[in-house]
């Protein structure tokens, strides 16, 4: 096991991590914290996912969550469950610390196991911790945080497991059924966030109205919940959805597409050959299936346009700029391929009351977010259907 934090005696913090107490949620000197990091964070120009993190924890956004979790447990007594062992995924890197953050807002100790994968951003990040962590106005946390990888191994994740209150499993459904077979501690809780499948719609008619710049900006705002991350968050768009006449989907697609190209191109990212080719036969494979209508392959996406959305469609995506397209008429035909994997549904062109009445329509247990395209990384504190700040306190009935 290696530790990041504390770099020396991990084994000795661990064992002796239950003894020291919680803090009482949104403690003035997580807030202080939550500051100094998120103001490092928000420098890493190079990194937009962290910067994006870094603004989430800027000190507006933390008061606002502070004063709506105050608004709710009102005179309620409530404490931190006390040790939250995270387990982070290795294809978002960033998504480990938004769990810990509300972890530590809550009050709780914290173990967190990051992947072993070397991945340049998440060494950035855990830097930044580990320096913030060393100043001695922050000991108190420094004491109640552990940071560590290990290889997979059940006998160490079992013995963590009997530490905590709480565990948190990011990762795929294989990474789930591997951690729920290892046992927790009788009062202890879980959090899995499996793999999801999300998807863009869009109204073609309202899309075909916008100007080029105002279609450039949606683009962008495309751009950056599709390719962060390579498309593999799993709120990240895989499926498009169009909504409209033949003629009006025709030509919105015509104009998106060629314009989300140009915004690409603007960019520099790069694109693994390794990716390529995965889109290139995905494309081929799925072009083969009697669903699909028809295939294409770029360099910069692939598109595959289908009849009907099998669960062997959604489970074949590859991210690197692979996307699914659907035409529909109208919002009841997507009400019904909603199956419960799908997380979020970004959109454009529609109000309030009309994607109400979609969420209304939807039979299974999917959705559980609907954003404007743009929004789709955008971390809120009530994640998968469940709030994280509930999950990591618990609430004391005096009578």
């Amino acid at each position: 096991m290696k530790f990041y934090l504390p770099a020396q005696n991990g084994e000795t913090v661990l064992k002796h991590l239950s003894e020291v107490p919680t803090l009482t949620p949104f403690h003035e000197t997580v807030l202080s914290f939550i500051q100094a990091l998120s103001k490092r964070f928000v420098q890493l120009r190079q990194y937009p996912e962290a910067v994006a993190l870094g603004f989430w924890m800027r000190k507006a956004n933390i008061a606002a969550l502070q004063q709506q979790w105050e608004q709710v447990t009102g005179q309620c007594v409530i404490k931190a469950r006390g040790t939250v062992f995270h387990i982070a995924p290795s294809n978002v890197d960033t998504i480990f610390v938004y769990s810990w953050i509300l972890s530590l807002l809550a009050g709780n100790r914290n173990m967190i196991r990051v992947s072993s994968k070397q991945q340049a951003q998440q060494n950035i990040l855990l830097q930044a911790i580990v320096d913030e962590l060393s100043n001695p106005h922050f000991q108190e946390l420094a004491e109640r945080n552990v940071v560590f990888t290990y290889e997979h191994h059940d006998q160490t994740t079992a013995e963590l497991s009997m530490l905590s209150h709480v565990r948190v499993v990011w990762g795929g459904d294989e990474t789930v059924d591997a951690i729920r077979r290892v046992p927790l501690a009788p009062m202890a809780s879980e959090l899995v966030f499996p793999d999801r499948f999300s998807m863009s719609l869009i109204h073609a008619q309202a899309m075909d109205m916008l100007n080029d710049q105002a279609l450039q900006q949606l683009a962008e705002q495309f751009y950056n919940d599709a390719y962060w991350f390579d498309q593999l968050a799993c709120s990240s768009p895989r499926l498009v959805v169009w909504e409209g006449k033949a003629d009006q989907i025709e030509r919105a697609q015509m104009r998106f597409w060629q314009m989300l190209e140009q915004v690409i191109r603007s960019k520099t990212i790069e694109l693994a050959p390794a990716v390529q080719v995965q889109k290139l036969t995905t494309s081929m494979l799925l072009a083969s299936q009697n669903d699909t209508i028809k295939a294409s392959h770029g360099m910069w996406y692939s598109r595959v346009l289908v009849d009907q959305l099998g669960d062997d469609i959604r489970e074949r995506h590859c991210g690197g700029g692979f996307f699914v397209e659907k035409l529909i008429r109208d919002l009841s035909e997507l009400s019904r391929i909603i199956v419960d994997k799908d997380q979020t549904l970004t959109y454009f062109g529609y109000s309030k009351d009309q994607l109400l009445q979609l969420i209304n329509q939807i039979g299974s247990r999917g959705i559980d977010r609907v954003v404007p395209i743009g929004k789709a990384l955008d971390f809120q504190e009530t994640w998968d259907g469940q709030s994280f700040l509930r999950s990591f306190t618990r609430e004391i009935v005096i009578i």
